[in-house]
């Protein structure tokens, strides 16, 4: 009968309530058209995981304002969370991952303007790397213009080598390069257009 108990007891303490309780989090997130202009009935939802692996998904739903703003007051997540737009039937989905609080300074969660994009706005930007030093490497790159990104993680510094970006938009190409030997960076910015069809960089460092 004891064993019982203590497995019951272990149960309810892995697959408890995934999060704290007593601590809200204010999340925002404005959503917009290729136009820059907000959307408006644009369902949002929480995901957010158990420490068994399972997953919520219907605690937390909303839909966006009149001015475009989804706005969530839940109880902060105890194992981090995704912000899911992915049942619009015009836009492709968007995955905002690694909602906790190491990536905020406060309980006020702002994700700022996200763009949501159809499938026929967007075309590949690809960086096509040329290594001709043999102590340098890419350290970081940052694509500053109108892209769609499927799964954002917050706070990802690893250098993405392809981008799907608005067409007909003149964007710049930032990236840094770091000397390994001497732990040097140096700092660039490419301006650069895409049009209709693919594109292609090459980066030389």
């Amino acid at each position: 009968m004891k064993n019982i108990l203590l497995l019951f007891l272990l149960t309810c303490i892995s697959c408890g309530i995934p999060y704290d309780g007593e601590t809200i989090i204010n999340l925002k997130l404005k959503v917009v058209n290729s136009a820059n202009e907000p959307l408006v009935n644009e369902k949002a939802f929480i995901g957010v995981s158990y420490a068994d692996n399972g997953y919520d998904y219907s605690t937390y739903k909303k839909t966006s304002d009149g001015e475009g703003f989804i706005k969530i007051n839940m109880f902060k997540p105890k194992n981090g969370a995704s912000l899911i737009l992915n049942e619009s039937t015009e836009y492709l989905p968007v995955y905002i991952n690694e909602l906790s609080d190491n990536n905020f300074e406060d309980l006020n969660w702002d994700l700022g303007t996200l763009t949501l994009l159809r499938l026929d706005e967007i075309t590949l930007f690809t960086i096509i790397p040329n290594q001709i030093s043999a102590n340098k490497i890419i350290y970081k790159i940052e694509v500053d213009g109108i892209k769609y990104e499927e799964q954002i993680t917050l706070n990802n510094i690893e250098p993405q080598l392809y981008h799907h970006l608005k067409k007909n938009q003149s964007f710049e190409l930032n990236y840094q390069i770091k000397n390994t030997t001497t732990e040097e960076i140096e700092y660039f910015s490419i301006p650069l257009t895409i049009v209709n069809d693919e594109l292609n960089y090459t980066l030389t460092f």
